[in-house]
């Protein structure tokens, strides 16, 4: 089934599709974790619920309006349950054309540290500056929706890598290949930081 996005926006779809591919590849999410979107116009395009990154065709894609209404999905696919906070940071941040949210391990493994993560590499310090800590609330739910609308409300323009309490990464750009560059350096510098305080014990 051809769908009316895949013309208008057919670079964003195929970087969509590609980008989720590679950021299971790369063990940046496991099983059917994570999530990725695109901003399509007045429009959001999202993988759908409980499909695998790993796994992603235009037919595992869904079309909501700002308020998270469907608007094309194949028969049976909901967006997925984060599709909220996604819309929070594309009101937020009317710059921003996608966001991927996954869960690396050192990354959640930092986020139970509570602390700030170190920028020790020189990429580190240029490329990520800060990474504000997004408290913990229950997965979907319309609190966690608000702590990362909050958060990112809160933290200035230029920070576009989040860590998730419990719950992984949040990152955002202009492309879908630079929210994936974002994120895996996220992950390297939060393994850094993990390796050195191990080997400060």
């Amino acid at each position: 089934m051809a769908w009316s996005w895949e013309t208008t926006h057919q670079q964003k779809v195929d970087d969509l599709i590609r980008f989720s591919r590679l950021l299971y590849d790369r063990g940046l999410v496991s099983a059917a974790g994570g999530n990725v979107s695109v901003r399509c116009g007045d429009h959001v395009l999202i993988t759908g619920s409980n499909i695998s990154l790993r796994e992603v065709t235009a037919d595992s894609l869904v079309l909501c309006d700002m308020e998270g209404n469907i608007l094309e999905a194949p028969p049976g696919l909901r967006p997925s349950k984060e599709t909220r906070f996604h819309l929070g940071v594309y009101k937020q941040r009317p710059e921003i054309c996608c966001v991927i949210h996954a869960h690396p391990s050192f990354s959640i493994a930092w986020s139970l540290e509570k602390k700030p993560l170190p920028m020790y590499t020189e990429s580190a310090q240029l490329k990520l500056e800060n990474v504000p800590l997004i408290p913990d609330a229950p997965p979907g739910s319309p609190e966690l929706a608000r702590q990362v609308t909050q958060t990112v409300a809160q933290s200035p323009d230029t920070v576009h890598a989040f860590l998730m309490e419990r719950h992984g990464i949040l990152v955002m750009g202009e492309t879908v290949q630079e929210c994936f560059h974002q994120a895996e350096l996220l992950e390297d510098t939060a393994k850094i930081a993990v390796l050195r305080a191990m080997m400060a014990h």
